[in-house]
């Protein structure tokens, strides 16, 4: 009856305290484990192990028998309880119980720590059939057992010899002590970091290895209340700092004991530090010796910061690292950002969009000496994205007594306010000098158009007189219809300059009402037929009922004004098509002609004041420019929209939408 390997793997494992220095109870798992033994007990003879077939064995029912005593789990065996006892005084052999069918022998050795200390015994038991007379009789049959009793003190011995020598090599101090205060467990390195004799570690009392140490200790009564505390059954990890009175500075580390799931003691562990800390003193003085220095550095600076940030333009000193030494708060704000933040800085962590043009500008003093002066630079600055802005920048070499360059001085005056100003002039310009044209055109074709229709007018007027002078002469209709025709033309022209300026005012009143669309447009049209011999009308009524919310007149003066223009500009004849349909929730009309069309470039102006497009001559094409203009706000003063297609010698549609009810 033996434990094997896979009886081992949990209790070996599963407790396992979080540092490279086994507990006495991890000690006696791994010796039990070694020796494959059924069965481990503690110095207290509590049952630390047991295998499940010997606790069978032994009669036991009562649940894990972990943490009880051998006596009571092994009262069915009592011939081993009496082996666990001697083996306890540190007494080990061979004990064997004969049954009806079987005998069972056990090998109880007992286990010590590096220190001397017994920490338990551990049992392998072997079961064999029981032998006849003669070979009861026979003294060699227990040879075999004897030989292997030999063979596992060897290699227990081997074990623990290989445990101590492990522990003791330790660089740190290692100390154990149990829930009662008494110490479990040391190593060599501890008893030398604390002075602690070897009488007093025979003690194993935790009180007095404490007390002997107090007078070494700087600050004794944190320490000790470091340690007792940790006398208390707790599961988390403590740490402390401690200083001896010889200059000696010890990292302390504490963590619990565990034997299953509870805990047993408390293991500490001491590293000296002390030339660590030495070392991060000595780092400190020379940090502050260098801080003060540099303290001194920036005094002698102090008179140059005055200087600089109070100069009215922007001055930076730039290192042969290209790096910022010193900067005024006027150059600084040019990057977007405060004096202190730059101070360090390369040139192109402070202005990477510039970096690639600035760079080889500085490198280029740097290496000649010769100063670069009053470059103008366009670029976009740091929050400026998209927005152009305008220096004028200058670079001169710094040379030491010696004459060496140590860097170059930036002088940057930032004229974007300049540029913009000269930009706002030349564009005020552009716009005084198009007004005049537009002017001088609107003058034009005003005097032109006025004067078109007046001259035929008096022409007219004159006959008209001269025939009504004439006694019974009955005055001829051709001549009365031209005159009227004149009087049109001209009121047409007096209403769009009179409508202009009501627009202008924001004075244009519309009066609503539902119209039915259909009906409307031929209503409109109807004035149209039979008036123009070259072209030819049509009408494409939609195929359903559309009606419309709108100034039934001043939606008629649109409709009239794009069949008219559609005449207008188709000079060799034609067919102008209008057209309604649904566009969603819109009525769509569109006039269609196929004359001269507009060029792309012009069509975005085709529906502002006075515009006329480029290849509409004068002479031919009358009209002050104002028609379309006119259209656009009475269609988007009902919610609308107005656009033209159109395409060179191809003709142009122009159409308007309106909401439908």
């Amino acid at each position: 009856m033996s434990a094997g390997p896979a009886a081992w793997e949990g209790p070996a494992h599963s407790r396992a305290t979080p540092t490279s220095r086994p507990s006495p109870v991890e000690l006696l798992l791994q010796v039990g484990a070694s020796l494959h033994a059924a069965l481990v007990v503690d110095s207290q003879g509590r049952i630390v192990w047991m295998d499940s077939v010997l606790a069978g064995a032994a009669g036991w029912r009562s649940g894990p028998p972990v943490g009880r005593s051998a006596e009571e789990v092994l009262g069915g065996l009592p011939w081993l309880r009496h082996a666990l006892d001697e083996a306890l005084t540190g007494t080990d052999g061979l004990r064997e119980d004969a049954g009806q069918e079987q005998r069972l022998s056990a090998v109880v050795v007992p286990v010590f720590g590096e220190d001397g200390t017994q920490l338990g015994a551990c049992a392998r038991l072997r079961k064999s059939e029981l032998p006849g007379p003669e070979a009861a009789r026979e003294p060699q049959a227990l040879c075999p057992g004897a030989a292997e009793e030999r063979r596992a003190r060897e290699h227990l011995e081997h074990q623990t010899s290989l445990l101590r020598a492990t522990f003791d090599s330790i660089t740190d101090g290692v100390i154990v002590v149990d829930l009662a205060r008494r110490i479990t467990a040391f190593n060599k390195r501890f008893q030398e970091m604390w002075g602690l004799t070897d009488a007093m570690m025979e003690e194993r009392d935790a009180e007095k290895a404490l007390a002997s140490v107090e007078p070494w200790v700087t600050a004794p009564a944190q320490f000790i209340a470091f340690i007792r505390q940790g006398f208390e059954p707790s599961s988390a990890y403590r740490d402390y700092i401690v200083e001896l009175r010889d200059g000696r500075v010890f990292e302390c580390g504490s963590i619990p004991q565990m034997l299953g799931d509870a805990i047993i003691g408390r293991i500490w562990s001491y590293r000296e530090v002390t030339a660590e800390r030495q070392a991060l003193a000595e780092q400190g003085r020379l940090l502050a010796a260098e801080h003060e220095a540099r303290e001194r550095l920036e005094e002698s600076f102090a008179l140059l910061d005055t200087f600089l940030n109070h100069a009215p333009i922007a001055l930076g000193f730039i290192g042969r690292d290209l790096r910022c030494l010193r900067i005024n708060d006027a150059l600084a704000a040019l990057h977007g950002r405060r004096r202190e933040d730059d101070l360090g800085r390369t040139v192109r962590e402070m202005t990477p969009q510039l970096a690639p043009i600035v760079e080889p500008l500085i490198r280029q003093v740097l290496d000649e000496g010769i100063p670069i002066i009053g470059l103008n630079m366009t670029g976009e600055g740091p929050g400026t994205s998209g927005e152009q802005r305008h220096w004028n920048v200058s670079y001169y070499p710094v040379r030491s007594a010696s004459g060496t360059i140590l860097g170059v001085g930036a002088v940057v005056a930032e004229i974007t306010e300049e540029y913009r100003a000269q930009a706002e002039r030349d564009r005020l310009l552009r716009e005084a000098e198009e007004a005049i044209r537009v002017r001088d055109d609107f003058l034009s074709i005003a005097a032109h158009e006025l004067k078109t229709p007046l001259t035929p007018l008096k022409l007219h007027l004159q006959m008209l007189k001269g025939q009504a002078d004439a006694s019974g002469h009955v005055v001829a209709p051709r001549h009365v219809d031209k005159a009227l025709a004149q009087l049109a033309r001209l009121s047409v022209l007096v209403n769009d300059l009179l409508d202009t300026s009501r627009i202008q005012a924001g004075k244009l009143e519309l009066t609503t009402e539902p119209i039915p669309l259909r009906e409307f447009i031929r209503e409109v049209l109807s004035d149209f037929r039979g008036t123009n011999s070259l072209h030819s009308l049509w009408f494409e009524a939609p195929d359903e009922p559309l009606v419309i919310r709108g100034d039934r007149a001043r939606l008629a003066q649109v409709l009239a004004n794009l069949v008219e223009n559609a005449f207008k500009y188709s000079p060799s004849g034609g067919t102008v098509r209008v057209t309604a349909l649904r566009m969603g929730t819109e009525a769509c009309v569109s006039v269609k002609d196929e004359g001269i069309g507009i060029p792309k470039e012009e069509q975005a102006h085709l529906f502002e004041r006075f515009f006329r497009a480029r290849n509409a001559p004068i002479s031919g094409f009358g009209g002050l420019g104002l028609g379309l203009y006119i259209c656009r706000d009475i269609i988007e003063r009902h919610g609308g929209r107005i656009w033209v297609e159109s395409e060179v010698e191809h003709g142009s549609t122009f159409h308007f939408a309106l909401p439908c009810l």
